[in-house]
């Protein structure tokens, strides 16, 4: 063995010596972090995950498209979208962020506990005054407050969810709206196009309702964009069908009332009027027969250009909180007090006395 590698061994050894001779206090710093810990853990506020998974309709599918959807998305490539359609999946996540979206979602009715009393009000009141924090938030939060109450700004106290204007929002209506929108996770499956809605809330019968209306109101975004052309063709065609209708029953009133008037009379101009008040009804009734195909039609198709999207996993109540992960936290705050205290130990004792030398 050369000597460069005896040194090195000489050196390992001097490391695990140095951890035998100080493993006392490597021992008490581990229990020390674990202990922390425990506080730290034990301080978080509790937050539970409600989960909703969504299978949309995509418009413009086709046997190619899904057969190779998951290989073209490895390269980049989207087969199962049509280019008439500029609402992809891949823009779902912006939209529920957006900040129309979360405005809307303020105003849902909710209920749950607080301090072990019930409570049922919105979700904007919910995220203003039922909310539970670390000791450490409170303190580091109290020059906030101080300076808020010497400032006295109305802007920032509580005000009802309705009065909610996205293009005017003030400071807490945005810190609120930024809180919502941390608590929302929007994930799109590429291979697939599976979504995925996750909701933590520090309650779990909050979080589910959360979950279910974010589930709602997204798919009636995507309704409401992918049918609003073929609405605006059936309420079109709707109102012409109404209107022929209205001239044809006005046609047909007019020559009833004429012939019923003009019974045995036998003068050519009466028999020349009737002949064209005849043939405008049968013309009013043409065009109310074709105005009826076509609404039926449209309804056709409004039905047929409305997505539809496939809950595969329903907004349940969490029994067991994500956060804080207790077991996680523990094991991190042990292992860090183990390396902290070893690396201090071994530049103690090996690394600053070689540069001392």
């Amino acid at each position: 063995m050369t000597e460069e590698g005896k040194k090195h061994r000489m050196d390992f050894v001097d490391i695990l010596f140095i951890l035998w001779k100080h493993r006392k206090r490597i021992i008490m710093n581990c229990i020390w972090g674990g202990l922390i810990a425990i506080v730290v853990s034990y301080s978080i506020p509790k937050e539970y995950t409600s989960k909703v998974v969504l299978a949309p309709e995509l418009s413009g599918t086709s046997a190619l498209s899904g057969g190779l959807g998951s290989l073209a998305s490895l390269a980049g490539v989207d087969l199962s979208i049509s280019g008439d359609d500029a609402l992809y999946p891949e823009l779902y996540p912006q939209i529920v962020k957006s900040t129309p979206f979360l405005c809307n979602l303020m105003s849902l009715q909710v209920s749950g506990k607080y301090k072990k009393e019930p409570f049922n009000d919105n979700l904007y009141h919910y995220l203003s005054k039922y909310q539970r924090f670390s000791w450490w938030s409170y303190i580091l939060g109290t020059p906030g407050r101080l300076i808020s109450k010497m400032r006295n700004n109305p802007t920032d106290t509580i005000v009802p969810s309705s009065s909610i204007d996205s293009r005017y929002l003030s400071r807490r209506q945005q810190i609120l709206l930024k809180s919502l929108d941390e608590k929302i996770a929007v994930d799109v499956d590429k291979g697939n196009y599976v979504i995925t809605l996750n909701v933590r809330m520090q309650d779990p019968d909050i979080a589910s309702q959360v979950a279910q209306a974010v589930s709602d109101n997204l798919q009636e975004n995507i309704v409401n964009y992918r049918s609003a052309k073929a609405r605006s063709d059936l309420d079109y065609v709707g109102a012409l069908f109404d209107e022929s209708r209205q001239r044809y029953v006005n046609a047909q009133q007019e020559y009833a009332k004429y012939v019923d008037q003009h019974q045995g009379v036998l003068k050519m101009q009466y028999q020349v009027e009737q002949e064209r008040l005849a043939n405008e009804m049968n013309l009013a009734f043409d065009v109310y027969n074709q105005l009826a195909s076509q609404y039926e039609m449209a309804k056709a198709k409004l039905q047929e250009q409305t997505p539809v999207c496939v809950v595969m996993q329903p907004a349940v109540v969490p029994y067991k909180a994500s956060k804080p992960q207790k077991m996680l936290m523990g094991v991190l705050y042990v292992f860090l007090a183990f390396f902290g205290t070893v690396s201090w130990y071994i530049i103690k004792e090996c690394i600053l006395p070689e540069f001392n030398r």
